[in-house]
């Protein structure tokens, strides 16, 4: 009983041990694809140590239970961890006994997966030693190195790109007793990662384990590229560099080295060196040549380097001024600083790769250069410094002047490179052309001389513009003339060189000017054909009335104004208005000649107009009524016999061609018209002839006329008035 009761309480004591059977975990499987590389080691026989790999796309919240199960033990270890390995004390390691080994991974409550089955006993399971792994990468290769073990042994390789989360493993396998291994076609931009073992044999009681991962840092083989620069004033003798750079192989990149050089360097080759871990920097320093050495480094070394020399900078304002006076072979240099300085640095030279520095403590105000070269544009510097060590000249200097001059100017040695010749014109065109070199000028540039010569007639001309002018308008030009243009600098020595001969012909016509003469033509022929006609038909009637006699108005004739005081405008009833309206197709066209015969003459009759009788009509006709208005009664015993009679007479009268003097269309149709009018009554009434012819009274005359062109009054009598009504007419 004593012992049961100890063995409940051994039991429940023992957390970590419990009855496990494989086949008590019903939810347990394998992953196909889960590579699980389970291996468990002693080390220095204290603890055992088990690692293994993640489950693929595994989540983060899952969970490894490591499971060891001892041989005749009933009871198994379980321990789980969020891990990948697990260190098991010495306490719970039974080292003679073998053990199985396996682990699960616990996706949810209801879902394990787990890892093949390992057998080892804990006393032989040591781990077997790699000593000295050396790596470097060479371009595109790979190369390690390892030490031999002290048995044969043959070893396996893997490799990944560092700093890519995608990239994977890659099993690489080596000769027996290999000592070193080459990996070739590799990235030759990027890191790798790698580990090494040995492969398990039946001669070796050691387990073979990864090493740890051994970074192989990409060799920096590319230089740093300038993306950006900035060069700034901030106070008078300080500018502000701003500095920026790329490089291709930045994620192998730890940091980088920036050398700051004084030119000229004075100091004895003492470079100023700043460690930057980002790609720029910013300093504030004189206005003298500095040469920056900018290069990257990492593991395995440093990158090439790029230089960059600060450009020159022309300040707007500066403390003082320096003034350079040519004598003889020697320049003095004269300037007056605004205080006296522990010192001043003087740099002269013709350029950044020929400058010369000097060093003056004592406080003087001048400085004398010898050994100059003619015809060299030489710049000088003065800075001035509270601190005169080399060190601390580009913290503390400040620059004071800054001067250029020649020891001897002599004239430009060549013309500007390119000159051309743009919008030519009828009279004028644009030249253009660039500068002269400094180191071509030889002297202070004064200004250009455009030369241009007329080739036809050999006359030349020149216009002069100043040293900052590179095109300039020539006007006065020739139209359809050719030239030929030359430019030379010019300096206090003289004219230079002249430039290459460039040749134009200028135009005939303006731009636009020809379009403008050729529609002023098409307007004026389109004008005149529209005017033409007019003025030819005016001429026309001019020349007619110049070259042919004028014939007279036709209402100026006395013909007409006879008939118009014989023809009273009373007598013209509604019924002659009716019938001149109807007569609106009659147009007189032609001109008609009759000769005058003496032998012929129309005496015509005058009618009789008795008033009386038409009242006693009238009066009868009020008197009957319902009766016709146009009759009375009286005449409705007329005989058709008279009335035929009278048709006859009527018709005789028409057939008779009264002529008249230079009477129109019109006048004929009005004359028509009144003796229709006279007729007419006689026409409808003949038994008004009877009475007409027995009763005196008033005699008026009346003119029978028809139609007729112009005709001559000559061929026209009119008949006396008498008491009579009608005569025949008389031919002779």
């Amino acid at each position: 009983m004593k012992h049961f009761l100890l063995l409940v309480s051994m039991a429940l004591l023992t957390t970590d041990s419990s009855d496990c059977l494989e086949s008590d975990l019903p939810f347990c499987k394998q992953v196909p694809d889960w590579h699980d590389e389970l291996t468990c080691y002693t080390e220095r026989k204290i603890s055992l140590v088990c690692s293994w790999l993640p489950v693929p796309c595994a989540p983060k919240t899952t969970t490894y239970t490591i499971i060891l199960k001892w041989d005749k033990i009933p009871r198994c270890f379980e321990r789980t961890t969020a891990s990948m390995s697990i260190t098991i004390e010495r306490k719970f390691i039974y080292m003679n006994r073998a053990v199985i080994i396996w682990v699960s991974a616990n996706y949810s409550h209801e879902s394990y997966v787990k890892t093949k089955n390992i057998s080892i006993i804990p006393s032989k399971a040591e781990k077997c030693a790699i000593h000295s792994i050396s790596a470097h990468q060479l371009s595109n290769r790979l190369i390690i190195k390892w030490d031999a073990p002290k048995k044969s042994m043959q070893y396996e390789l893997q490799y990944k790109e560092a700093h890519s989360a995608a990239s994977e493993w890659i099993l690489v396998s080596t000769a027996n007793d290999a000592v070193n291994v080459t990996v070739s076609n590799l990235n030759s931009m990027s890191s790798y990662v790698i580990q090494l073992r040995c492969i398990p044999s039946e001669d070796h009681h050691c387990v073979c384990v990864w090493s740890k991962e051994i970074l192989v840092p990409h060799k920096l083989i590319d230089k740093p590229r300038i993306s950006a620069n900035e060069t700034i004033e901030i106070n008078p003798g300080k500018i502000s560099i701003f500095l920026q750079w790329q490089i291709a192989q930045s994620r192998n990149v730890i940091g980088y080295y920036v050398n700051i050089e004084r030119i000229s360097n004075s100091c004895n080759d003492r470079l100023e060196r700043i460690n930057v871990t980002e790609r720029r920097v910013h300093l504030n320093l004189s206005m003298a040549y500095y040469r920056f050495n900018i290069s990257a480094y990492n593991e395995a070394g440093e990158s090439p380097q790029i230089t960059y020399v600060v450009p020159d900078f022309t300040a707007t304002v500066l403390p003082g001024q320096i003034t350079a006076i040519p004598q003889g072979n020697n320049t003095v240099v004269t300037w007056t600083p605004e205080y006296i300085p522990k010192c001043f640095v003087v740099d002269w030279g013709t350029g950044k790769e020929d400058m010369h520095t000097k060093i003056i403590t004592k406080p003087m105000g001048n400085f004398t250069l010898d050994h100059l070269q003619p015809y060299k544009l030489y710049k000088i510097m003065v800075h001035a410094s509270d601190i005169c060590e080399c060190e601390s000249f580009m913290r503390h200097e400040r620059t004071f002047g800054v001067t250029h001059f020649y020891s001897v100017q002599g004239v430009p040695r060549t013309g500007p490179a390119t000159v051309k010749i743009s919008n030519i014109m009828k009279h004028s065109a644009i030249v253009k052309w660039t500068e002269v070199p400094a180191e071509d000028c030889l002297g202070f540039l004064q200004g250009y001389r455009i030369n241009y010569t007329d080739t036809m007639k050999n006359l030349s001309l020149a216009v002069a513009v100043n040293s900052s002018t590179t095109c300039y308008l020539l006007t006065g030009l020739k139209e359809k003339t050719a030239y030929r243009v030359q430019i030379s600098g010019v300096t206090t020595a003289g004219e230079g060189a002249q430039s290459r001969s460039q040749f134009f012909t200028t135009l005939k016509y303006d731009k636009g000017e020809f379009e403008g003469i050729v529609a002023a033509l098409c307007l004026g022929i389109t004008s005149t054909m529209f005017f033409l006609p007019i003025i030819c038909s005016l001429m026309l009637r001019r020349s007619r009335k110049l070259c042919w006699p004028t014939v007279p108005d036709p209402k100026n004739s006395s013909a007409i104004q006879e008939v118009s005081r014989n023809i009273p405008q009373a007598s013209q009833g509604p019924t002659s208005n009716l019938l001149l309206q109807t007569q609106t197709d009659n147009d007189t066209t032609s001109l008609h000649v009759i000769e005058e015969d003496s032998k012929a003459s129309l005496k015509l009759q005058p009618f009789i107009e008795d008033t009386e009788d038409n009242s006693e009509c009238d009066a009868g006709q009020s008197e009957s009524a319902g009766g016709s208005p146009d009759t009375c009664p009286s005449l409705l015993k007329i005989s058709e016999k008279a009335i035929a009679t009278e048709k006859e007479r009527v018709i005789s009268r028409m057939r008779a061609p009264l002529l008249s003097d230079y009477t129109s269309m019109e006048f004929n149709q009005k004359a028509m018209l009144s003796l229709a009018l006279n007729l007419l009554p006689l026409a409808v009434h003949p038994h008004m002839e009877g009475k007409l012819n027995n009763r005196p009274g008033k005699v008026e005359q009346r003119t029978l006329f028809t139609s007729q062109d112009y005709v001559k009054q000559s061929q026209v009598e009119f008949t006396p008035t008498g008491p009579t009504l009608m005569e025949e007419t008389s031919l002779s």
